[in-house]
């Protein structure tokens, strides 16, 4: 199982295209030859030889002799086999990192690393805070993943860029054991064949070993390893046996199937997984891989014990599992598998804490462990005395909050059917940068009474999408002009054509235009308010906060200044040194702001919060609660860092609200009437 997230929103970019450019995704038809393999001559000449599928036998014993292409001995290098992959949507990568030490385990599973989409950096800040922390990394690669759902991976079209960015991943992090893709045997996660992963996994094997680094399968699910188990006892013709693992095997298996005594009676889906599976076992046993990788599910340790021996047998590997889990939360459960996984001697077991679909995780989404995470943590303290004191609990999520009181004025003009907007002038240059002609829509106001207020709206889209009309955003226009205000949409340079500060340089621009235009647009340039969302939510933060000693305030019209007087930001990002999209995912450091890593210093300086000064104008933060996308700790942060730096600042924490205030949950609270109330109130205090 895998987690992935992305950065998308209602106002900002669609999921579906911010995946296709965050990770740069490529995809090939599931037929077509992958060439990974090659014969020295084929190196020689840089000409990749084209892998040759063989038939696949039915599940029988395996040879007595292991595979003899291993240049060396794999084994586990500590007594302590456990592991964990633990995640939440709302506690970061510190605090995960400090739970995983206090539970004791002596290996991490991070989020997995993007093979086609390598950036020099795992996308997951625990890659390099586990280590850190005196974790071993257990370390899953995956080609790419599909923009198209179910998000599964697509073989590799390019066998020396796979070699070489598998050996960069693995020279950067030389994990205890790399492995390749998840759950192979499922569409959901693998959208070739088995002879196109057989292909692949061989060739990651071989640049693994090259580095000393055993490997292992992706992981054989829970469903098709139990599978796997009956099958090989009905064709053994032990039916009471496999009527017997049937009912120990409950978690994944139908009791139907003590009924059958032949596969040919499954169903056509389990039909499939049985026939896929066995592929994959002959694949393993050719693939030059140390270990056997199954994940688990099912609570019950003569069902482990039956699935690893058949397993054992068929393929002469050892068995290990980088997912085990539960389907509930019973610390019995928990310590069953525990104890299995000990007495069955696997090298790793990794444990997966994570709340997805019915798995449960160890640990509530505040932090605080479950009755199982409990059981797990006396476990570990019984057989190896390795636990710590468990990490104070990060900050829990805010509770909602009575609306803060603005002042209000009436409007000029009385709303009615139809009304509209006085003048709307379209694709208005405000700035040219770099030869590029930045275009604006100005909305103007209903018999304004002299120079207007100003609002420029800066729009989303994951800072490399987007335009100034197609944004939800538009709605509230009306209203503004409305109540007197001339409002601005722009248009800004987007990554990856245009990294940072491109963006900022044009958002400054453009309120210099404004400002050297005012007479034109009978504006007043000492009352402009800034308002964007998500990654314009980013750019009027940094726009607010930072000065003309920022640097970017070059180009056009730099006699006026592009300092603006109130700021409107809703779900935006802060510090992007943080986990600033949820999953941390972190493709956008590269793409958008050119980051060589995590930890590069442009990202920094890319945050609004390292520019805060006391002189900075008030804000009205606005943030969902259950945004998926954008953590609201994002808003958060900044709120607590204004007000201790002595800025003027409003939170408004939307409940049940998702990225661009959809509901998730239930409805949200405060209502959308309710929201844009508080805005153009929070604009007449400041701007009228």
């Amino acid at each position: 199982m895998s987690k992935l997230s992305a950065l998308a929103s209602v106002i900002s970019l669609p999921v579906v295209l911010l995946l296709s450019v965050m990770l740069l995704l490529g995809g090939c038809s599931q037929n077509r030859t992958m060439l990974l393999e090659a014969t020295p001559a084929d190196r020689a000449a840089n000409q990749p030889a084209v892998v040759k599928a063989t038939a696949v036998p039915d599940l029988q014993p395996p040879p007595t002799q292991p595979p003899t292409d291993v240049p060396f001995a794999a084994s586990a290098s500590s007594a302590n086999p456990f592991g964990l992959l633990l995640g939440s949507d709302d506690i970061d990568d510190a605090y995960r990192i400090a739970l995983i030490k206090a539970l004791g385990v002596t290996y991490f599973r991070p989020w997995y690393v993007n093979v086609e989409g390598w950036s020099g950096a795992c996308y997951d800040l625990g890659c390099d805070l586990g280590p850190n922390a005196g974790l071993k990394l257990i370390l899953t690669i995956r080609n790419n993943v599909s923009d198209i759902a179910p998000f599964a991976t697509t073989p590799a079209k390019d066998g020396a860029a796979y070699r070489r960015n598998v050996s960069e991943i693995l020279t950067r992090y030389h994990p205890e054991v790399l492995v390749v893709e998840n759950e192979e045997d499922t569409a959901q996660y693998w959208a070739g064949t088995p002879e196109q992963y057989a292909a692949q996994l061989k060739a990651a094997c071989q640049v693994a070993h090259d580095q000393k680094i055993p490997c292992a399968n992706g992981g054989l699910s829970s469903k098709t390893t139990a599978l796997l188990v009956w099958a090989d006892y009905i064709e053994h013709q032990q039916f009471t046996e496999a009527c017997n693992f049937v009912q120990r095997a409950s978690a994944e298996l139908a009791p139907d199937l003590c009924r059958f005594t032949a596969i040919d009676h499954l169903s056509d889906a389990d039909k499939a997984a049985v026939i896929t599976g066995r592929k994959l076992l002959d694949v393993y046993k050719s693939s030059g891989q140390d270990y056997l990788n199954i994940h688990w599910y099912i609570p019950d340790k003569a069902a482990l014990s039956e699935a690893v021996n058949t397993l054992k047998r068929v393929t002469n590997l050892p068995v290990m599992s980088n997912e085990l889990g539960q389907y509930d939360q019973a610390p019995e459960a928990a310590q069953k598998l525990l104890s299995a996984a000990l007495d069955l001697k696997f090298p790793y077991a990794i444990w997966f804490s994570l709340d997805r679909n019915t798995v449960q995780a160890l640990q509530n989404a505040d932090g605080s462990l479950r009755p199982n995470g409990q059981a797990f943590r006396e476990f570990m303290q019984a057989h190896f005395q390795t636990v710590a004191a468990l990490p104070a609990l990060p900050t829990p999520m805010p509770t909602p909050t009575s609306l803060p009181k603005f002042a209000p004025k009436p409007a000029p003009v009385a709303a009615n059917g139809q009304l509209t907007f006085s003048q709307v002038l379209r694709d208005v240059t405000y700035c040219t940068n770099d030869g590029v002609d930045l275009l604006m829509d100005v909305y103007f106001p209903w018999k304004p009474a002299g120079p207007s207020p100003v609002i420029l709206f800066v729009h989303g889209g994951g800072w490399v999408a987007g335009t100034k009309t197609g944004t939800p955003g538009m709605s509230y226009f009306l209203d503004l002009a409305r109540r007197g205000y001339t409002t601005f949409s722009i248009d800004y340079r987007l990554a990856p054509t245009y990294t940072f500060p491109a963006n900022i340089v044009d958002v400054k621009c453009a309120v210099r235009s404004i400002r050297a235009h005012a007479q034109d647009y009978n504006i007043d340039p000492k009352r402009i308010g800034a308002w964007g969302a998500s990654a314009g939510g980013h750019l009027v933060a940094l726009l607010g906060i930072s000065d003309a000693s920022a640097g970017w305030d070059v180009g056009q019209y730099t006699d006026q200044s592009s300092r603006v007087n109130v700021v409107v930001d809703m779900y935006g990002i802060h510090d992007l040194t943080t986990e600033y999209v949820v999953g941390n995912v972190r493709g956008l450091d590269r793409m958008v702001f050119a980051a060589t890593s995590p930890a590069d210093p442009i990202l920094a300086k890319a945050s609004p919060v390292t520019y805060i000064t006391p002189d900075d104008p008030p804000f009205l933060i606005l943030h969902g609660d259950m945004d998926p996308v954008v953590p609201y700790t994002q808003s958060q942060i900044l709120h607590d860092r204004l007000i201790a730096g002595g800025v003027s600042s409003a939170l408004i924490i939307v409940h049940n609200g998702g990225h661009g205030f959809n509901a998730i949950g239930g409805p949200i609270s405060p209502t959308y009437a309710e929201i844009a109330r508080t805005i153009i109130g929070f604009f007449d205090e400041h701007l009228r």
